[in-house]
């Protein structure tokens, strides 16, 4: 029986990956909907003792857009999946102590009121409890922006949205605390021009909800509520005017770090950390790290040891850009080890920290081939800053593909499981016609004693800035095309455009739609993709006098 093409083609495929990639196991998740636009790999996590929990975004149907939850084993087998459906929909999960599953579905119907809705999977992915999330007296929800589960498994959420008032609106923010079971305990309402952006649960039950403002960047309000649903205090803390984004964290001492980007003077960007005690409330420190033209923080982690590791990509006006992955001691704030992997030197680009207690964690990215093509790659390190071996998935050129790696955990066998894309890609039209995703779990060996290209430790002086310094970071050597961040996650910036060459420049999803575009009057474009899904993208600069033509392509990660 003569074997049909495309199944010969998935079997080569498959072979060359799991022999070059010392994979243990190879899972396909493939909606088989390319005329939708693929499935896509979203988040990873550990589930119960022996599975993991993925998300898959896998179909997109005009608006409504279909998300699975595939429960697996660590050998890779597929034991159980969860389909959520809704209009413009999104989910997000949570894993609970007690072998739970809490997901967060957040719906935008078109020319209605945006729908949340938190369901109660078991073990099995068997719904437990479902809960519409809204409010009495004509209270519109807006955003969602918080989701945590406590040690307790009771579930909290936050958000902003209004009351109806005559023509009007009054804006207001909530929190609200719910049971294991969905059941409402307490909800708090705040009345005014804020944004509950951040919520974290410390040992004692206290939930600290972070204040910020909807259009601007003033100073946040930490407010403490108390496990039985009354205000305890609230504090007030400065922050950089230069600020454009606020992530936080609790490390092991219930300390609350907050961190986010900001510029520097007029050429840079970096990214600012502040301490706040958890006794008095003080600043216990603030830093500056990562100055660069574009400064680009893509994780941040947390270990028991109270030790952070941070994964950011620098752009520089000479059009140089590298991931570096540092070790920041959490109770001074000052950097332990710096190692940066440029990217003119081995096209890694990296996305995501992967890391458990032990002594070893991961870096996931992909590895470029050339403009177009990439394969997964994933780079594993000492907590010591040593280098400790990388685990490339396959070539993609000879598939005329882009592989690579979204996220991944640790098993308890300290092996890798991953998640990713793959995308084919179009060099005529430049686009994607087909998008597909999958699981992998990578062999605990590697085939050298090193990374391909050992990481450069960088000194502290070079990524530390003080506060008060506004010298500039680069001087530009040869002016040419240069577009960071990349990924990005709000502003998307085009500098060294000669207008005289380009004078138009659009963005393309990789369906081939146009979804934004401008005119390049000046030799900097700024582009707003805050509202864009996450996925991958074409910039495209074209002459509408030469019909000359240029594109780049780029990442867009919330």
């Amino acid at each position: 029986m003569k074997t049909p093409k495309p199944v010969l083609f998935l079997l080569l495929f498959l072979q060359t990956f799991i022999s070059s990639a010392q994979i243990q196991w190879y899972q396909n998740q493939d909606a088989n909907t390319p005329e939708t636009g693929g499935t896509a790999a979203v988040n990873i996590q550990s589930f119960t003792s022996n599975s993991f929990i993925a998300s898959y975004l896998w179909s997109i149907n005009g608006d409504e857009y279909s998300w699975k939850l595939s429960k697996s084993h660590i050998n890779g087998n597929e034991q159980r999946s969860f389909f959520v459906n809704g209009i413009a929909a999104s989910t997000e999960i949570r894993v609970a102590k007690n072998n739970s599953l809490y997901v967060l579905k957040r719906s935008y119907p078109v020319g209605s009121n945006a729908e949340f809705t938190i369901y109660k999977l078991d073990s099995n992915l068997v719904v437990r409890g479902q809960r519409n999330i809204s409010f009495p007296n004509n209270y519109v929800i807006v955003n969602l922006n918080a989701f945590e589960i406590d040690n307790s498994g009771n579930v909290y959420a936050a958000g902003d949205g209004q009351y109806s008032q005559g023509a009007g609106y009054s804006p207001a923010s909530f929190v609200i605390k719910m049971d294991k079971n969905l059941t409402i305990k307490w909800t708090k309402m705040d009345v005014g021009e804020t944004s509950f952006t951040r919520l974290h649960i410390d040992r004692n039950g206290t939930v600290l909800v972070l204040q910020d403002h909807h259009s601007f960047y003033p100073n946040i309000k930490l407010k403490k509520i108390h496990q039985n649903g009354n205000y305890t205090h609230t504090i007030t803390i400065q922050t950089d005017p230069e600020r454009y984004s606020v992530f936080s964290k609790l490390d092991k001492h219930d300390n609350l770090l907050i961190y986010g980007g900001k510029t520097v003077g007029e050429a840079a960007q970096a990214v600012y950390f502040i301490k706040i005690s958890r006794n008095s409330g003080g600043v216990l420190y603030r830093k500056t790290h990562f100055t660069a033209a574009a400064s680009q923080l893509n994780d941040l982690q947390l270990d028991k040891y109270n030790n952070l590791f941070s994964l950011v990509t620098l752009y520089y006006l000479d059009g140089r850009q590298a991931s570096r992955i540092s070790r920041i001691n959490a109770d001074n704030g000052k950097i332990i080890w710096n190692k940066s992997m440029p990217y003119e030197t081995d096209s890694s680009s990296l996305m995501k920290l992967v890391m458990n207690d032990d002594d070893k964690f991961y870096a996931v990215g992909e590895k470029r081939s050339n403009t177009y093509y990439s394969k997964g790659f994933a780079m594993r390190m000492k907590k010591n800053g040593q280098m400790d071996g990388n685990f490339p998935s396959p070539d993609s050129v000879a598939f005329f593909r882009s592989h690579w790696l979204m996220d991944g955990i640790i098993d308890r066998t300290d092996r890798l499981i991953a998640i990713g894309n793959t995308s084919d890609f179009d060099t005529t039209t430049y686009s994607s016609s087909y998008f597909r995703s999958f699981a992998v779990k990578f062999w605990n060996n590697s085939n050298n004693n090193g990374c391909e290209v050992n990481g450069i430790p960088v000194a502290e002086s070079i990524t530390e800035i003080a506060e008060s310094s506004k010298t500039e970071v680069e001087t530009i050597i040869t002016p040419k095309l240069v577009v960071y961040p990349n990924p990005v996650q709000n502003q998307l910036v085009v500098s060294n455009i000669n207008p005289v060459e380009y004078d138009r420049i659009a963005i393309y999803n990789m369906q081939g739609a146009l979804v934004l575009q401008q005119p390049a009057k000046n030799n900097t474009v700024r582009f707003d993709v805050s509202g864009l899904p996450d996925g991958m993208y074409l910039l495209v600069l074209r002459s509408t006098i030469t019909l000359k033509e240029t594109s780049i392509k780029f990442v867009v990660k919330h």
